[in-house]
Formats: structure tokens, sequence, C-alpha cells
């Protein structure tokens, strides 16, 4: 398409508010519209400008004028693009260039100077002429002699005559002169956009040698000034040399405010980077997928990394994921480091005790460090919550934290019991206590509670287990206790205590179970559609439960289809807690939905 086609036009497919002039670039060709084609315009600005820009309109006069828009943000990516790439639009006809209310480039017409001056020159020099020495010979003959004052004028006219022969000559020096001053201008302006564009962290001597270089150049315009005697027009050449005097001291200020303004925004970008940039200890991988079932907690998906910078909660940390750029809570049990679980061995190699077999076992091995740390990582893969047990272990060994036992009317509660406190727990507890409590205990208190026999025979209502992760050993000794006694009808397994392993031993052993009623395995996000299965196979054998609470996991659309599916032939449970965010899919696709509507509870995000 021609360009004198689309003068004028708007180039957006739809009305968009006009453009600030910080977000304008303007080149000006030197070309004919009926000679150039808009794609000889779209080729030069994407080999030039890169996608920086996108052209707005183009509009004529004694050139083409071409006015694009962009990002403010880019603006110092775009004018770095123009520098490496002004030669080439320089070749292409450039007149000018302005970026925002920079100038970037700006041809001088000397051309139009030259050719009339040449054109008197030649005309001087078909003249005779005296030298100026003859000149003031003759004027000072003529005053002896006593001429007419009308002589004297003429002969005044033919000295004038004679000297613009001589300013001539030293204009047409004096015109290369100029050529390569202008060229030496133009070098120095790109030369020090350039050099202000590439500041670092030395931008004060970058802009000490700016400045003093331009000075020079002021200085050696001042002195070619001071020795331009006997040009034609001297007064208009003198007011262009401060006119470019003028331009370079401001073009000194207004670098001056750049470097500044670039020295304060890279030292902000240097401290952001600093800050920002993860260490190798910060950085975690998720082993699940997680959907956010809270306002404040990401979702990430499994292999992604994540980059955690506040562990005050032992399950709950703060962090944000490498991939998205999301900031918000990171529940703990979903994300492991290779570097975090080298020192979790090392831990247990260095304490006195474990009460896992599993790991004593690597401690009696006497295989290499490299065969133990190979152990250990089955382990963990085996069994995913021993992480979780480990670093609440950890934790409580670098606090020496000291538990402590509550004694209620109808309940006892333990808070991150000792072994010790557990045994005198299990001796002095009775049949009045109907209820038992397990708050953020470590591995081995768990296992001195869950393992007593004493609690085989106890007449217990209730079993609350909180903020504590159940490894394979612990859920054996409460499946052992849930097989043994027939008093316990609610048992919760509440924050991050449980995992798929866990829930499935613990269905298997409750499918005869004919006294447990109440089962709350909530706010645990390390059970996964892998327990749909197990859970679906409890609702249709076990026929005695009423409330099954499931709210706040990783539980899978499908797992939860599946298990409303038993639900159906389950007449007994009346209370089903389920997230909120499987309900509109469930609704829609489940056809006998409306059967058991009246027994589904959706827990809101």
């Amino acid at each position: 398409m021609s360009i004198d086609l689309c003068l004028k036009e708007k180039f957006d497919a739809v009305n968009t508010s006009p453009s600030l002039k910080c977000e304008t670039a303007t080149y000006v060709f030197d070309w004919r519209p009926d000679e150039k084609k808009l794609k000889d315009i779209t080729d030069i600005l994407s080999k030039t400008s890169g996608k920086f820009v996108k052209i707005k309109y183009i509009d004529t006069g004694y050139s083409i004028v071409v006015t694009c828009s962009f990002p403010h943000s880019l603006t110092g990516a775009l004018i770095i693009k123009l520098s490496e790439n002004l030669e080439l639009l320089i070749k292409n006809g450039l007149m000018k260039l302005t970026v925002g209310y920079c100038t970037i480039w700006k041809k001088q017409k000397i051309q139009e100077m030259q050719e009339p001056l040449e054109e008197e020159v030649q005309e001087i020099k078909e003249q005779p002429h005296d030298t100026k020495e003859e000149r003031v010979a003759k004027l000072e003959e003529k005053k002896t002699e006593g001429a007419t004052p009308q002589s004297v004028i003429n002969q005044d006219i033919l000295s004038i005559d004679t000297s613009v022969t001589i300013i001539n000559k030293q204009l047409i020096k004096e015109m290369k002169t100029n050529k390569q001053l202008d060229e030496t201008l133009t070098k120095m302006k790109v030369k020090g956009l350039q050099q202000l564009l590439s500041l670092g962290t030395n931008s004060s001597l970058v802009s000490y040698r700016i400045r003093r270089g331009m000075r020079m150049e002021i200085e050696q315009l001042q002195l070619l000034l001071t020795n331009k005697t006997g040009l034609l027009d001297q007064s208009k050449l003198l007011i262009d040399i401060k006119r470019e005097i003028a331009e370079l001291q401001e073009e000194i200020s207004i670098m001056s405010v750049h470097i500044l303004n670039k020295r304060e925004e890279n030292k902000k970008y240097r401290n952001i980077l600093r800050m920002n940039k993860p260490t190798e200890e910060s950085v975690f991988i998720a082993r699940y997928h997680y959907h956010a079932t809270m306002s404040g907690r990401i979702s990430f998906s499994e292999g992604e990394q994540l980059e955690i910078y506040e562990k005050e909660d032992s399950f709950y940390w703060k962090g944000r994921s490498l991939v998205s750029g999301d900031e918000g809570v990171i529940p703990s049990s979903c994300v492991y480091s290779m570097s975090e679980s080298l020192q979790l061995l090392k831990f247990i190699l260095s304490i006195e005790e474990v009460s896992l077999p599993i790991l004593q076992k690597i401690r009696d091995n006497s295989c290499s460090n490299d065969e133990k740390a190979s152990l250990f990582l089955e382990i963990i893969n085996d069994d995913p919550i021993m992480i979780s047990a480990l670093r609440q272990d950890k934790k409580q060994h670098d606090k020496r934290v000291t538990g402590r036992v509550k004694w209620d009317s109808d309940r006892v509660t333990l808070y991150s019991p000792s072994p010790v406190q557990c045994n005198d727990a299990i001796s002095n507890i009775n049949n009045n206590r109907k209820k038992i409590d397990l708050r953020s205990s470590s591995t081995i208190g768990t296992v001195s509670l869950l393992s007593s026999t004493k609690l085989h025979t106890l007449n217990l209502r209730r079993l609350e287990i909180w903020l504590t992760p159940l490894t394979n050993d612990c859920i054996q000794y409460l499946c052992t206790l849930l097989t043994n006694n027939e008093t316990i009808q609610e048992l919760v397994i509440n924050g991050h205590s449980i995992s798929d392993r866990g829930v499935i031993n613990i269905c298997q052993a409750l499918e005869h179970n004919f006294r447990l009623t109440s089962l709350d395995l909530s706010n645990n996000p390390l059970i996964t559609c892998t327990s749909g299965q197990a859970l679906s196979h409890l609702l249709l054998n076990n026929s005695f439960l009423v409330k099954l609470n499931l709210r706040e996991t990783s539980l899978s659309t499908e797992s939860i289809l599946l298990i409303l599916q038993s639900l159906c032939y389950n007449n007994n449970i009346r209370r089903f807690i389920l997230d909120e965010r499987h309900k509109e899919t469930c609704i829609n696709i489940y056809p006998n939905y409306h059967l058991i509507h009246d027994r589904v509870r959706w827990w809101p995000y």
C-alpha cells in the first residue's frame, strides 16, 4: 500500500485515548509519499525499534512524519534499541528522531547555507581585486592627494570587494570546519546518550566524563568563534553557534538529571534484586498439586518451585511461586527441599534417641553417609508426612520445648508432651475423663501415647489429634487402638496430621467398626485423590457413621463424585462436609444429587 493512501489515518483497531507526550516517538524521513509504501515504514521500524513501538498515524509536510506510541515503562529499552540502530535509520533518510521530550537525532542542513555562498564566491573570483595591503596603500594615497569623498567611496567599495574575495576563501575553509563540527556534535550526542543508558554502578564517573567532554566541545566552539573574523554573516553565525552552545548546555542539564534519576533507579533495582534473589536454602519443590481453599493462600502444581521466606508457623509458611509470582501462605506439608532433607537426616543421626523403628535402622546401619542418605530419601518418598513430623521434632528439640498437660472434668489435653508426661497422663486417667486431646506432639510423644495398651480398655468417647503428623508407625498404633477399644465414638484427625496412606489404613480398620459415628479428617492437604477409593469403600461397608468431614483437603472433584455415589447407598450419613469449590460440578454432573442434597454441607472458602 502506498503511503499517500494512509496519510493521517489512525492505525488503532478501536478508538483509544491519545498517547502522552512521554509515550510518543516521532520519526521524520526525507521521503516522498508517492515513492514509498507502508511496508517500507513497517520494515525500518521493525528492524530498528523491534516490537517496542506501534504506529499511531502518518503525516506529511516536506517529508514523511511517522508518529508511534510505546509503553512508558519501555522508554529506556526503546532508546537503547534506537541508539544501536541509529546509523541504519540515518542511511534510510532519517531527518529527525524524538522519543518523548528528548530529541535523539536531528540532521543539520548545512547544504542550504552552502549553495548560495558558493555562488557568491564564484562571482567574486571572476572580478579583479587587489590585496589588502594594496588597498590600504591606495587609501592613504587618496587621503594625501585630497581626493574627493566620492572617489574615496568608490575606492573603498573596490577594497570591500577585494576583502570579500579573501573572506570567501576563509568561508570555504570555515564551511568545511562547520561540517566537521556538525558531524562531531552528532557523534557526541549519540555517544552521550549511549553512555547515559549504559550507566551502572560507576554512574558518577560516567556522568563526569560526559560533562567534561561536552565542556571541551563548548570551549572549542567558543575558540572557533573567536577566530572567525571577517565572515559575511558573522552575526548570524555567532547566533547559530551560541544556539548550539545553549543546546549543549541544556543537554548537559537534562543528562545530569537523567544520570541522577538513573543512579537512584539502579540503586533501587539492585536492592530489589538482592532481596528477591532466592537462595538455595529458600527454594522448595511442591510434592503435590494444591488448590488454595482460603483467601491469602496460593495454589500451585506438583513440581513447581516455591521460594519460602518466613517459617514462623510450623504448618503454614509464607512465600511465593517462582512460576506464577503469586505470594501468600503455603502449607508446609506440601513442599520439600533436598537441602532441608539432608539437614533432617543430620538431625536424626545426632540426637540421643529416636522413637520410630525405621529411623533407628538408619542410625544402626554401618553403611556410608551417602547410603544412609539414599535410605532416608526412600523413607520420605514412601511416607510423605515423615518430613512434617521430623520438622516438628527438630523445632521442639532446638527450642527445648517443655510440654504440658491440662486436666478438665471430662477431658485431658496434652500439649507437645514428653514421653514422661504421656506416661503420667495415662497412669492418672480414669473412666470419668472420656476425651483425650493430643496437640502439636512430637513423634516420640505420639508413639508413647498411642502405643499404650491402657487406652484399649479405657472408656473413651472422643479422641482428637491436632497438628500432629502421624507417620506410618503412629498410624499402625492408632488402627490397633480403634480395633481394640469398643467405646470410641468420635475421631478427629485435624491440621496436617494425616496423609493418603494413613487414610487408607484407617478406612480399612473402620470398615467393620460398629461404634465410631463421627470421623473428622478436615484441614489435611495431604489427603488427595489417592484416598478417594478408600473413603468410597468405607461408606459402602460401614453403616454406623453419621458424620464425615472432608473439608480443606486436596481431594479432586472426581474423587468427590465417587464418594457421593457411595453416599446414595448409605442412608445413615446425615452430615457430609465438603469444600464448596466442588459444589457446582457435583450438582451439574451427578444425576442423583437431588437424592442426597439435604445431607451435604458445602464449606465456604
